[in-house]
């Protein structure tokens, strides 16, 4: 069976329902999908409390987040296009988080949306629909791949009309303000 996108390409029906084809294995949530088209599924929901008996803070729009992040391209069978723990230029293996304000636009829409209601320590993962992706008509916005091999395979989706450029992110929200 086959549906048409929104670009009037059809699709087989199996990528219409990206993260949704099968019921979730018993004891584990579904993914949620957001009013925008964003789906979500919680594997962490992070910390409870901050400590002092105050409840933690969760993301909101004008937080200061930092993300261990992962992002594939589900056209390209999952190819990671970004890896967190890969930028890496002093060269000691940690890595440097993905740090932005949640709703200053310098991220994605749809990832922005996805870590809305992230507490610390949480793991997420995010699909993001293209019409909340990449912009190619103007500059890229977060995250933005870190060598040319990965920077090539986004734009080979991203540039390319005919191409489903769904995204998914594996996140790990470390800190937030």
């Amino acid at each position: 069976a086959a549906a048409a996108g929104s670009n009037g390409i059809t699709k087989p029906f199996e990528f219409t329902n990206v993260g949704t084809q099968a019921p979730a294995p018993d004891g584990e949530t579904p993914f949620r999908t957001l009013d925008s088209g964003v789906k979500i599924k919680d594997f962490r929901l992070g910390q409870s409390s901050a400590g002092d008996g105050a409840a933690a803070a969760a993301v909101k729009k004008g937080s200061r987040v930092s993300l261990q992040l992962t992002g594939r391209l589900l056209n390209l069978n999952g190819v990671v296009f970004y890896d967190s723990k890969k930028n890496d230029p002093d060269g000691f293996g940690g890595g440097l988080d993905l740090t932005f304000v949640v709703g200053d636009g310098t991220a994605i829409p749809g990832l922005e949306e996805g870590v809305l209601g992230m507490k610390k320590g949480g793991i997420r993962r995010i699909i993001v629909p293209p019409s909340l992706g990449y912009d190619t008509s103007k500059d890229l916005l977060e995250p933005v791949p870190f060598t040319a091999d990965t920077m090539r395979a986004l734009d080979s989706v991203i540039r390319n009309p005919r191409r489903d450029s769904t995204l998914l992110f594996d996140v790990k929200l470390e800190r937030i303000k």
